[in-house]
């Protein structure tokens, strides 16, 4: 084993980040509470103009910094850019502002099924929007898409939502990571392919918690037509309809 090797991390947390100075420290901190774990933590900034790169310089190891003036064309990319500083095992993406229950607990069950199953190449969790702004109807909601998302990933068609998504790096690399022209759903698209070498899954029994803001801004008739027009274009046009997907809790 090479010096390098030796000093590898485990795993590579990668945060995608669009003006988060409010939600940056807050996403961060669970990440680096995990002594016990070989890790490295970086953030993709996309542009931003407040004070995100500041804050993350403070409190991370690597940041993906961009030029003044200059924007990312996808989250697919800012993730790719994040990608490309990483030198773990694995690659856990993880969205600002996501918060993911008994997080220490998911990673150890995270590592120890990787460690298991050498098929296994991408895992995602269930989604629940905090439970300060869940609604009944979106419990409702969500339990269609989590149930969506599970069997897709138990049929070999592969699903997950950008939320979060673990990766092994090998497999991330032979399929040459996001599709930096979708602009949504470069996720699902992501795990699609994985299953073209291998087997994903979702993680039952944890749960990442997100915000339900667009959702409650937009509502549910319209974010289920945007997922099907979207869906449809991408499987029989390749590409997406919609030309921006902002942050969760971004106007």
């Amino acid at each position: 084993m090479t010096e390098i090797e030796k000093n590898r991390p485990l795993i590579s947390f990668i945060i995608p980040v669009l003006n988060e100075e409010k939600n940056l420290a807050e996403t961060i901190r669970p990440l680096k509470s995990l002594d016990w774990l070989s890790k490295e933590i970086i953030v993709a900034d996309g542009g931003s103009t407040d004070q995100t790169v500041a804050i993350a310089k403070k409190w991370v190891d690597k940041v993906y910094e961009r030029k003044p003036g200059e924007r990312n064309k996808s989250i697919a990319e800012n993730r790719n850019k994040g990608a490309s500083l990483a030198t773990g095992q694995y690659l856990f993406f993880i969205d600002c502002g996501v918060k993911i229950q008994r997080f220490p607990d998911f990673v150890r069950e995270v590592l120890k099924i990787m460690a298991e199953k050498s098929k296994l190449v991408g895992i995602t969790s269930e989604l629940r929007f905090y439970p300060e702004e869940e609604s009944r109807i979106d419990r409702v909601n969500l339990w269609v898409i989590n149930t969506t998302i599970t069997n897709f990933n138990k049929i070999r068609l592969g699903a997950a939502m950008g939320w979060v998504q673990v990766v092994r790096m090998s497999a991330f690399k032979k399929i040459g990571g996001y599709n930096e022209d979708l602009i949504t759903p470069e996720d699902v698209d992501l795990f699609r392919r994985l299953n073209k070498i291998g087997r994903t899954m979702t993680l039952k029994n944890f749960v990442a918690y997100g915000s339900a803001e667009r959702y409650h801004r937009e509502g549910w008739p319209k974010m289920f037509g945007l997922f099907l027009i979207n869906w449809f274009s991408y499987i029989f046009r390749g590409k997406s309809i919609s030309k921006e997907w902002k942050p969760m809790d971004k106007e």
